[in-house]
């Protein structure tokens, strides 16, 4: 069964409902993506997901819950798919780990970059920040999981806190990327600099 949203007035619990909800968000995403924030509205989002304003605000009180569910569904779905990749590396190939959830996350921030920026800014507003708010915790379980032991000579073992600083400092550079609207975002250099952050964090 779906779960709310954090921001959503009440949980879709039927495929159907479900449905609507998924199509008032991409709509918001599409909005977002293509006339920036300054034109989304709800009555623009209803109309443009196909259902009347009293359908949207059965879910969301106004447009900034609708912001907030989408930084939300983005977090969860970078997260997820984290998972994924991970499942075809070997969990004690930390450098492996490590380039896996760089690629991952970056590749999800690339798409749809305009809508994703204006997500991200709407969040840092509020003080929360997407997507890895509740998110963090997972990467940084990974990232001691796989570098808790220190499996290369002369490197220290990823302790917590050490995984909490670094899981910030690269999500910082990309969150920056994304906000500044950076040419490196997309490059193979900018992962290979996030890469090389973690790798030379670890050296004894």
């Amino acid at each position: 069964m779906p779960q709310a949203s954090e921001s959503m007035r009440k949980s879709p619990t039927q495929a159907r409902a479900e449905h609507t909800v998924d199509a008032i968000l991409e709509a918001a995403a599409q909005i977002l993506q293509s006339d920036g924030e300054e034109r989304l509205n709800t009555n623009r989002i209803a109309e443009r997901a196909g259902f009347s304003i009293g359908t949207l605000y059965q879910y969301f009180a106004d447009k900034e819950a609708i912001v907030a569910a989408l930084a939300e569904r983005e977090r969860d779905k970078v997260l997820a798919s984290i998972v994924k990749a991970l499942h075809t590396i070997d969990s004690g190939d930390f450098e492996g780990v490590v380039r896996e959830i760089v690629r991952t996350l970056v590749g999800s921030f690339a798409k749809r970059r305009r809508a994703r920026k204006i997500i991200l800014m709407t969040m840092l507003k509020r003080w929360q920040f997407t997507p890895e708010k509740q998110g963090t915790s997972v990467i940084e379980q990974m990232m001691v999981n796989a570098g808790g032991r220190g499996h290369n000579t002369g490197a220290r073992p990823m302790t917590p806190t050490a995984a909490f600083v670094l899981t910030r400092a690269f999500m910082g550079a990309i969150r920056a990327a994304v906000l500044e609207n950076s040419p490196y975002l997309e490059t193979k250099e900018f992962e290979d600099e996030l890469v090389h952050l973690v790798l030379q964090f670890r050296k004894a």
